[in-house]
């Protein structure tokens, strides 16, 4: 997606990707220096100190104004983290962060980074797990951060970094050894607790179960209603956790986004199925 000296957002649409628009979707007053493209929104940015954020149909959803604030300098630069729900942009001496909210379904603005001396920053990138944003600047200082909305240590065992609201680095403080529990629907992750022999992950969202096996990182998410927090896992079978809520089981395979069935019953062996 390219912009135009004179002004125009072009959005070019390929074979595998499924954007119903093409063309100058977005024409735009004065020249954008900075393009980012999401799963279902667009930001630019530039000289005019101005941060529009798109839909693919070019129509304008949010904006974010600093043309009158006097120590705020054009944006040089840009970045997403891989969840796609935290957008940084670079200017002269700043870093300005937006997340974005599932609930709400729009951007926040979050404290913006203030570094004095750090003159023009001209390049953003995040480390692939989304825990670390490195900027470079114009004078040729590379700085590294630590980006995450908190950190939680579980039973002095495990380190939860939340790196996005669906997104969860859960790393086990005694041998090392990192999993990154995601939610596929981006729902926001409420809940992370680690079972069964401390090997098997337990998440929740609003809407969804998300289940995993640490020691061959096979990760799952099936759709859940709301139960109250009453369900019983068994983790007997390495393969399969089952599920028991309200007289009725649930199997779900490590590594499979679909429950593998499910029936009604009263008594609940996890040896006997």
């Amino acid at each position: 997606m390219p912009g135009r000296l004179i002004g125009k957002i072009r959005l070019n649409a390929f074979s595998c990707i499924l954007y119903a628009n093409y063309g100058n979707v977005v024409l735009v007053v004065v020249l954008k220096c900075v393009l980012l493209v999401g799963s279902s929104f667009i930001v630019a940015a530039g000289c005019d100190r101005r941060v529009m954020v798109y839909n693919h149909s070019g129509k304008p959803i949010q904006q974010f104004d600093y043309s009158k604030e006097e120590d705020e300098k054009e944006f040089m630069c840009s970045a997403t983290s891989p969840s796609g729900q935290t957008v940084v942009l670079g200017s002269f001496n700043r870093l300005r962060v937006y997340n974005w909210s599932p609930r709400k379904e729009m951007w926040d603005e979050a404290t913006p980074k203030f570094i004095d001396n750090l003159y023009t920053i001209t390049a953003l990138t995040w480390k692939r797990d989304g825990s670390r944003l490195t900027s470079g600047s114009l004078c040729g200082a590379v700085d590294l951060f630590d980006c995450c909305l908190r950190r939680v240590t579980y039973r002095n065992k495990f380190e939860l970094t939340y790196v996005g609201p669906s997104q969860v680095i859960v790393k086990n403080i005694g041998t090392g050894a990192r999993v990154i529990l995601k939610s596929q629907f981006d729902y926001e992750i409420e809940k992370v607790d680690v079972m069964g022999k401390d090997r098997y992950l337990v998440a929740y969202t609003s809407s969804t179960i998300l289940l995993g096996d640490m020691a061959n990182c096979k990760l799952s998410e099936i759709m859940w209603s709301d139960t109250g927090g009453n369900e019983k896992f068994y983790f007997e079978n390495q393969s399969v956790c089952m599920i028991f809520n309200a007289g009725e089981l649930t199997l779900v395979e490590y590594g499979i986004n679909d429950i593998l069935g499910s029936v009604r019953t009263e008594v609940m062996n996890p040896h006997l199925i």
